[in-house]
C-alpha cells in the first residue's frame, strides 16, 4: 500500500494557519472581556448618578416646608405636615382634661392624631404659653413643648397623637409684651428724630450761603454767612498793580469785613481771576482755585482783597 506524503512546507503552513486561528481567537476572547468590562463600569456610573439624582430629590424635598392641613381650624392656628393621614380637631375647653391647664386660661385646645405616625409642626399667630397633653398617657400628662419661632408665627413639633392648648398669656407676659412694643415705639422714635435731625443738618449743609452785595454789576454775585461783609466795584483804577490793568480788566471788586471774610465770589462772564490780598504792601496778586458752581466760575475769600475778572 503506497503511503501519502506531504511535502514538508505543507506541514509549516497548516501548522502556522493553525497558531494564526488561535491566536485571532485570544485577541476576541481578551476583547469581548474588555468590552464587557467597560458596559459594567458603565452601569456603574449609571447607578452612581440615579443615586445621586435620588439623593438631589430627598435634599429638596427636605428643603421644601410642608404643606398646610387642616385649614378648617381657626385662623390663627396653622398646621403643617407631609402625611396625609393626621387628622385635627377643635375640642376647646371641653377637650382638655386638665384642670390646672383650664384654670390657667385656654384661647384654644386641638387635637391632632393619626392612624399612623404623627409628625406635624402646630402654629400659633397669638401670642401665649403653649402646653401638650400627651394622648398615650393616662391621665394625661401636661408638657411644656419646644417654643420656636417661625415664619412669626410660635410653633411646636408634634411627634404623637396630642392636644396641643394655647393659653392666655398672664398679666406678667402682657406687661412685659406691652414693655417690649413700647421699647420698639420708642426705638422707633429716636431712630426716626436722628433720622429728621440728620436729614435737617444734611439740608441745612446743602443749602447754600445768601447772596449780599446785591448792588454790583448783574455778572457779579457775591454769597456769604456773614452780613457785615462789605462789596464795592472799584474798576481799573483800584487795582494798583499795573500788569494785571495791563492785562485787561472787566470787573475789579474790593471786598472787606469789620470781622472776619468768608464770602464766596462769582463770575456769569468768562475770563482769568486774580485775587489781590489786602494784607501786604504792596498788595500781592494771587490765581486762586477757581470752581464751577451753578454754572458760574468762583472763587472763595477768606480775608479782604480785590478779586479782578481779567480779559
Amino acid at each position: 500500500m503506497n503511503r501519502i506524503q506531504f511535502p514538508v512546507s505543507a506541514v509549516c503552513c497548516l501548522m502556522l494557519i493553525a497558531l494564526l486561528f488561535a491566536s485571532l481567537g485570544a485577541v476576541s476572547a481578551q476583547e469581548m472581556e474588555t468590552m464587557d468590562d467597560m458596559a459594567m463600569e458603565d452601569d456603574m456610573a449609571m447607578d452612581d448618578m440615579m443615586m445621586e439624582d435620588d439623593m438631589a430629590m430627598d435634599d429638596m424635598m427636605m428643603m421644601m416646608a410642608p404643606p398646610r392641613i387642616c385649614t378648617d381650624l381657626a385662623d390663627h392656628i396653622a398646621v403643617y405636615s407631609n402625611s396625609i393621614g393626621i387628622s385635627c380637631q377643635d375640642v376647646g375647653t371641653a377637650g382638655i382634661g386638665v384642670q390646672s391647664v383650664v384654670d390657667a386660661g385656654v384661647i384654644s385646645a386641638i387635637d391632632i392624631w393619626s392612624p399612623v405616625g404623627v409628625d406635624a409642626e402646630v402654629c400659633f399667630s397669638i401670642a401665649g404659653p403653649i402646653t401638650v397633653l400627651d394622648s398615650s398617657t393616662a391621665p394625661r400628662m401636661a408638657m411644656s413643648p419646644d417654643v420656636y419661632m417661625s415664619n412669626n408665627l410660635n410653633c411646636v413639633h408634634l411627634s404623637a397623637a396630642s392636644t396641643v392648648v394655647l393659653g392666655t398669656p398672664s398679666p406678667d407676659d402682657m406687661m412685659m409684651e406691652d414693655d417690649m412694643m413700647m421699647e420698639d415705639d420708642m426705638a422707633m422714635e429716636d431712630d426716626m428724630m436722628m433720622e429728621d435731625d440728620m436729614a435737617m443738618e444734611d439740608d441745612m449743609m446743602m443749602m447754600p450761603p445768601p447772596r449780599i452785595c446785591t448792588d454790583l454789576p448783574a455778572h457779579i454775585a457775591v454769597y456769604s454767612d456773614s452780613m457785615d461783609i462789605i462789596c464795592r466795584d472799584v474798576g481799573a483804577a483800584g487795582i494798583g498793580v499795573q500788569s494785571i490793568v495791563d492785562a485787561g480788566v472787566i470787573s475789579a471788586i474790593d471786598i472787606w469785613s469789620v470781622a472776619d471774610v468768608d464770602a464766596e465770589v462769582c463770575f456769569s462772564i468768562a475770563g482769568p481771576i486774580t485775587v489781590l490780598d489786602a494784607s501786604t504792601a504792596p498788595r500781592m496778586a494771587m490765581s486762586p482755585d477757581v470752581y464751577m458752581s451753578n454754572n458760574l466760575n468762583c472763587v472763595h475769600l477768606t480775608s479782604a482783597g480785590t478779586v479782578v475778572l481779567g480779559e
